[in-house]
């Protein structure tokens, strides 16, 4: 068996024993990383830059290698309910009219940074200082943090021309080109002039850089691609050539993580790790010094209460012998709920023929496999908003305390898109659209994920996001949606005769547009918290991380994914969990 590559079989080191019995690896590694995503594949990549380390990643899913639907920006949505995908679904959500609605989340290498929409956000700088004032621990402030955003990032700079001098700070960004692109659209498309003199025709102030620490107001948008393909936690951490020369990494593919066990005779260590392979056959394999948990908001928090380690009640349900009680696990999950509102224009240079005329999209198919460049480059965003509510909104008064971290932190996100977007109503045949894509930030509801109790050993997770179920979240919802409806009447859009192609009269009235909301919402993108981090002297089982990320009440175990946020993160949470896994990697090679 040669080390340093891809694997969806178990080595033969001795014969395999049934499918469904129990094989003790004769092997061990220093570190193991479970899940090979969008944190783990960085975590795992780093440790084996040491040749004296050793370090296995375990994958539920196949590699990204050769995948066209991984590679080529614009036809991510391909990848959703696909085998690149985890395919999970929430409990029906009352403010969303009883809908399940789909989670996303990868089932590949790279995890969510192989399926996502590439939007790359760091969350605001008050974001990451409530999470040090919260944890007593400083090296969570924005200014300590900008080092590892900037350590893992590939930054393009845009032309050298006017129209692109003041689109970015080159002071927050990192310019390592075998790291993680980041880039700006800029492809000279109608849109851009509309959507940027719209926001200042209607007071939007203009941000130099949106990921500088204060976003609000109207940037243009990053995205994690690299010369006209995606760019990944495994395209850059990964890829075949770091496999193919590190004999101390090893990657096992399609193998899905059972449970973690405590080694026999010590005091709640968890280094050995239980999987099911490829064929079935159930094994076991154990490090020498830790295990690193990175399987995601959803997987993270039942990979734990299937190992014992969870809310005592939930596990002794679900037929579990708790080994440590941790009411925390698995609560305390925040997501940004989503909705679309869509715009007819009168401009022919929309994406929407790309989505409904295959000729259309094989000619820009053709122009991207001869050089990579064309239309499927970009996911037809450009500029990206980030409001908040007004500091006099009637949601203040009676002494509501806002939920931000701060002023400085926005309540909502609205992004407008070059075509059709609605997820919950079909695009029309014909004719050219824009859309405004809506998420609430600042929630302040918090859901479960939890077992299921048909199946707790193998079964999907149980995902209760509570969508809208605050008045605060209804309440920013609709702000942001009136807010659109004002930014897409200004005049920059008279020109291109904007026109709703939804009910006005809506907008005149809380309980009318709820109902439009409970219909056309959408979640499943930005989870966090279900293995969330606290302070380091926190009682037992409030919180399930310690600021160095290691599991409290136990040794040899530490989590680094979004699970551990204690807060929702206000902005896209690709880029918080790149960060958090290059401080985690940092931690761990000293020792902390």
């Amino acid at each position: 068996m040669a080390p340093g590559f891809y694997s969806s079989e178990t080595p033969s080191l001795m014969p395999l024993a049934a499918v469904g019995s129990v094989i003790p690896r004769a092997d061990t590694y220093d570190y193991i990383v479970v899940g090979g995503g969008s944190a783990g594949s960085i975590i795992a990549s780093r440790l084996s830059e040491n040749s004296s380390v050793s370090v296995l990643v375990i994958e539920g899913g196949p590699s990204h290698e050769g995948e066209v639907d991984l590679t080529i920006p614009y036809v991510y949505p391909r990848t959703f309910r696909s085998r690149f995908d985890w395919n999970y679904t929430t409990v029906p959500q009352p403010n969303l009219g009883n809908r399940p609605g789909i989670y996303l989340r990868g089932h590949v290498l790279g995890g969510s940074s192989s399926i996502n929409g590439m939007t790359l956000n760091r969350a605001p700088a008050s974001d990451w200082d409530k999470i040090a004032s919260y944890t007593g621990d400083r090296s969570f402030r924005w200014d300590a943090i900008l080092p590892y955003i900037k350590k893992n990032e590939g930054f393009n700079r845009p032309p050298n021309t006017p129209e692109y001098a003041n689109t970015y700070d080159p002071g927050v960004h990192g310019f390592n080109a075998d790291k993680i692109g980041n880039t700006l659209v800029t492809d000279g498309n109608w849109i851009s002039q509309p959507s940027l003199q719209a926001a200042t025709e209607v007071g939007i102030n203009y941000v130099r850089d949106v990921n500088g620490g204060l976003p609000v107001g109207i940037s243009w948008q990053q995205f994690s691609t690299k010369d006209g393909s995606r760019s990944s936690a495994a395209t850059a951490y990964l890829n075949a050539g770091i496999l193919s020369s590190r004999s101390n990494l090893k990657v096992l593919l399609n193998t899905f993580v059972t449970r973690l066990l405590p080694v026999s005779g010590t005091d709640l260590k968890f280094t050995t790790v239980e999987y099911k392979d490829a064929s079935g056959n159930t094994v076991t394999v154990s490090a020498r010094r830790e295990v690193i948990l990175s399987a995601g908001v959803m997987s993270t928090p039942i990979i734990l209460m299937r190992s014992g380690l969870g809310p005592r009640a939930h596990l002794q349900a679900n037929n579990i012998t708790t080994i440590l009680d941790i009411p925390a696990v698995g609560q305390n999950l925040q997501d940004r709920c989503g909705a679309a509102a869509v715009w007819s224009v009168n401009a022919t240079d929309t994406d929407d023929d790309i989505d409904r005329n295959p000729a259309v999209f094989n000619r820009w198919l053709n122009q991207w496999n001869q050089n990579h460049t064309g239309r499927l480059t970009q996911m037809s965003y450009r500029q990206m908003i980030f409001g908040r509510v007004p500091n006099n909104a009637s949601i203040f008064s009676g002494g509501f305390q806002d939920p931000s971290s701060g002023p400085t932190c926005p309540h909502y996100e609205l992004y407008p898109a070059n075509k059709w977007t609605s997820p919950t109503t079909p695009q029309p045949a014909t004719g050219n659209f824009v859309s405004m894509n809506i998420f609430v930030s600042a929630s302040n509801v918090r859901g479960t994920v939890t077992l299921d109790p048909t199946n707790p050993l193998t079964g999907n997770p149980v995902i209760d996001p509570k969508y809208l179920s605050s008045e605060w979240d209804r309440y920013v919802m609709r702000d942001a949606i009136r807010t659109s409806a004002r930014y897409f009447n200004a005049p920059a859009w008279k020109k291109w005769n904007a026109t709703p192609v939804f009910d006005t009269a809506i907008l005149n009235s809380d309980s009318a547009l709820d109902t439009w909301i409970s219909s056309s919402a959408f979640g499943g993108v930005h989870g966090i918290g279900t293995a969330r981090m606290g302070p380091a002297n926190s009682p037992a089982g409030q919180d399930v991380v310690a600021p160095n990320f290691k599991v409290k009440g136990v040794s040899g175990l530490r989590i680094a994914d979004t699970s551990v946020f204690p807060f929702v993160i206000n902005g896209h949470t690709m880029g918080a969990v790149y960060a958090i896994a290059e401080k985690v990697s940092d931690l761990i090679k000293s020792g902390n």
